[in-house]
């Protein structure tokens, strides 16, 4: 029955402070603190959309949106949240867990679309936790949610907000996600795969007359990473399509944090300037009931 289960509820997590980036981003890159050329380049860019990411405070929101639509259902249990990259830890939120006495739980992460880079790496955060500190914790985990109604009736709704006043017939839709290196091919990863069925769902809804994929915020690692990048994307539509209007929806991503606010807002925005192209953007889902519905619904399916 659902009331015996506990759910663990995983987010990116981002550093509440300019003092805090240096750690922070020592953790995303495992351990190896960044030049100070990178870490300058973050830190600028935290200072570009204000000096720190809202993106905690909406994990927050995020969380008890979800865990309301839950209880509305009847559920009774327990929600724990852990970060991949910052305070609480995945593993400092399975920590409570064992203390608590937590017997089963599901996991599930704040992002859509399975990656064995990104949702994987938030699974094994999570597993390994368990085994050190409970052994005899059942986790059961949420893979992927990209498809599920609710998740695409509202990021369509974001994109028909955001069209209001614009012909459809003179605007380009660019649906974006977070690029991942392309050495996922060789695990037959479903990451783009999910993502374009996503794009495609919320083009279909919205009977799209044009639209295409790019994916963002690539990382400088010395190794090829899923393209096309979205500026690219840009110039491309500049120079080879008869829509002078871009509208970008970030459908890899349910909230507003750094690669949205700057590689989206900033750059994607001035490059569309320059290019004469007038630019507008996709509110996030961040704490939209609909995406609560999404993530409850697949929470308790799980449960059994």
């Amino acid at each position: 029955m659902a009331e015996n289960w506990d759910v663990l509820l995983m987010a990116y997590g981002t550093p509440r402070t300019l003092e805090e980036v240096e750690p922070y981003y020592t953790h995303i890159r495992r351990g190896k603190p960044p030049s100070p050329e990178q870490l300058q380049d973050l830190i600028r860019r935290y200072e570009a959309i204000g000096g720190v990411s809202p993106l905690n405070e909406i994990t927050a929101r995020q969380v008890e949106a979800i865990e309301r639509e839950m209880r509305r259902r009847g559920w009774n249990g327990r929600v724990y949240v852990g970060m991949k990259h910052w305070h609480p830890f995945i593993a400092e939120a399975v920590e409570q867990m064992a203390k608590d006495g937590v017997q089963r739980a599901v996991g599930v992460v704040l992002a859509p679309h399975y990656s064995r880079i990104s949702i994987g790496g938030y699974i094994d955060y999570a597993v390994r936790a368990r085994d050190e500190m409970a052994p005899g914790m059942e986790l059961r985990f949420v893979e992927r949610w990209g498809n599920h109604p609710r998740f695409i009736e509202a990021v369509a709704g974001k994109v028909q907000q955001a069209m209001s006043g614009w012909r459809a017939e003179e605007t380009m839709v660019i649906f974006s996600a977070h690029s991942l290196p392309q050495r996922i091919h060789q695990w037959g990863d479903p990451y783009e795969r999910e993502l374009m069925d996503s794009a495609q769902l919320v083009a279909q809804r919205l009977g799209l007359p044009y639209w295409t994929f790019a994916y963002q915020s690539a990382s400088a690692t010395g190794e090829p990473w899923l393209g096309p990048d979205i500026l690219e994307r840009i110039e491309e539509i500049a120079s080879d399509s008869s829509q002078r209007q871009v509208l970008c929806c970030a459908i890899g991503f349910v909230a507003d944090h750094l690669e949205v606010l700057y590689d989206l807002d900033i750059e994607a925005r001035q490059k569309c300037e320059s290019l004469g192209l007038s630019y507008r953007r996709a509110p996030l889902l961040n704490d939209d009931h609909l995406l609560a519905e999404a993530v409850a619904d697949v929470t308790l399916a799980v449960m059994g």
